[in-house]
């Protein structure tokens, strides 16, 4: 895909930092995921920084996670933008550590980041008024195989079971209780999603496993742990409740290793599909 028809051409009249790393981004996604993943993540972080300059500035040293989690407390960024930013950080930080990127993950966050940019737009250039065309993935190389088809579906597959699991959290806030009227479901969600939030900030993560809400939602732990039914000290309290968050974080990180090495594999069998084509076996 070329300067001329590069999906973020929008992006260059207002900030064209973000611009350049995001056509990079788009020319590497097929010849070189990894590199894509580093300019989307160098790209969000950018965007990060001028949302903190503008509502945060004590924050724009700060790390790319804590920046992104404070901006969203704040209610500078608005969670469906915040959770596809900690997405490209997730994948970036992984590329970055050595950890192979199969092009249908790039093109993934490319999408997000073609997504969060119009929203960026329109949010730092106030009164923009900024309609990106609709996203189109930039060209395959031509012949791939029905092997490498067959290996990208089932890259496919694994990104949509990882983005499944992400969203589960969310969708088990929207279950009601019969007995409740509209202004108790009101007060109980505002209770639980602060409860949700300060457990998935001290476990790192801007998501906390489903499997886990129900320990930590509509709680103050260590309040409950001093409870006369548990009838723990403090410090006891304390202890508890800290293992919990850690068990928490434990999990989160199994889940995301696994994910890692199933993609490390998926990616493993591709670069062998393209060893034999260059052979010619294929």
């Amino acid at each position: 895909m070329s300067d001329g028809s590069s999906n973020f051409g929008f992006l260059d009249r207002c900030d064209p930092r973000v611009a350049h790393l995001a056509r990079q981004a788009e020319h590497y996604v097929h010849s070189d995921p990894d590199s894509c993943l580093f300019k989307l993540r160098l790209m969000i972080e950018l965007m990060a920084k001028r949302l903190a300059s503008m509502a945060l500035p004590n924050l724009v040293a700060a790390d790319l996670s804590s920046m992104l989690g404070a901006l969203e407390r704040d209610g500078a960024l608005p969670r469906p933008q915040a959770d596809g930013m900690h997405a490209i950080r997730r994948d970036g930080n992984a590329a970055v550590h050595g950890n192979p990127t199969p092009s249908p993950t790039a093109m993934r966050r490319l999408r997000d980041a073609h997504r969060l940019s119009g929203w960026y737009v329109r949010n730092v250039v106030r009164g923009a008024k900024v309609q990106p065309r609709d996203f189109v993935p930039p060209s395959a190389p031509a012949g791939t195989s029905s092997e490498e088809t067959e290996v990208h579906d089932r890259i496919e597959e694994l990104e949509d079971r990882i983005e499944l699991q992400r969203r589960r959290t969310r969708e088990s806030l929207l279950l009601f209780r019969d007995d409740e009227h509209p202004e108790g479901v009101q007060k109980r969600y505002r209770i639980e999603l602060k409860a949700l939030e300060m457990v998935a900030v001290a476990a790192g993560e801007p998501l906390v496993d489903a499997d886990f809400v129900a320990l930590v939602m509509a709680m103050d732990l260590e309040a409950i742990y001093e409870h006369p039914s548990f009838g723990l000290d403090t410090r006891d309290a304390r202890r508890r409740a800290e293992k919990q968050l850690a068990d928490v974080k434990d999990v989160l990180d199994s889940c995301e290793h696994d994910y890692l090495k199933e993609r490390a594999e998926l990616v493993k069998e591709m670069q062998l599909l393209k060893r034999r084509q260059l052979r010619g076996e294929v």
